[in-house]
């Protein structure tokens, strides 16, 4: 620090300076310095035909949280879901709303398409719960996201066909558009431990706090002198 700058002023500069080093925690977070935690995602192409049908790659085990029935192994929701359709319907007598209540917005059936989850009030506490067709194309613009809307790891991924971080990505396994294709971007590998960040990271982020604790006392110090 040159001896020329006044004490106050180079009591102002140590201890920006010191707080800037007392914050790389922060810093170390944001942009994961030193996590030894991988993983790998690739965007995926999903094909819609209009017989109901729909093609995607191996290894892509979901395609979308808001479609029942999306999955690559069914779940009891799916076979509870695919009964229903195949019964017409199943009425409830004296539950409540909340019963009917589901995290998706369609069920999918293949070789049929997508349907919407419909529960009609029939009077004298009875509720009758069926799945009622959407046409393929109402379905689609309502669950996929435009990939111009999306995580910026997901944007990536589709633009250079892979995308790297140490956190699992946002977005991922959820359908987009992109170049008027469907797509969903799925994590192909991983790495993981059970630690935390390399030591040496960890004993780096120790000293420099330590060092902007020392360089704001210094400042502090540094301030008062040239006010007295």
């Amino acid at each position: 620090m040159p001896r020329s700058l006044p004490g106050s002023t180079r009591g102002e500069i140590y201890v920006a300076l010191g707080f800037a080093l007392l914050l790389n925690p922060f810093v170390v977070g944001a942009f994961d310095v030193g996590d030894p935690d991988s993983y790998t995602y690739e965007p995926k192409e999903i094909t819609f035909y209009d017989n109901g049908t729909v093609d995607r790659p191996a290894g892509v085990r979901d395609v979308d949280p808001a479609v029942a029935c999306f999955e690559a192994l069914p779940q009891r929701t799916c076979m509870l879901e695919r009964a229903i359709r195949a019964n017409g319907g199943v009425r409830y007598d004296g539950l409540s709303s909340t019963f009917l209540r589901h995290d998706y917005q369609y069920v999918y059936v293949y070789g049929e398409g997508f349907f919407a989850p419909v529960a009609d009030d029939l009077g004298n506490d009875t509720v009758e719960y069926t799945i009622r067709p959407v046409s393929q194309s109402a379905a689609l613009d309502s669950i996929a996201e435009p990939s111009s809307d999306a995580s910026r790891g997901v944007r990536t991924a589709l633009e250079t066909g892979e995308y790297r971080t140490s956190d699992p990505l946002d977005g991922a396994n959820e359908l987009v558009t992109h170049d008027g294709d469907y797509y969903v971007v799925s994590m192909v590998s991983s790495r993981t431990t059970t630690g935390g960040r390399r030591t040496s990271v960890v004993a780096l982020q120790w000293a420099l706090g330590l060092v902007g604790a020392w360089l704001v006392l210094r400042g502090q110090r540094l301030r008062v002198m040239a006010d007295a």
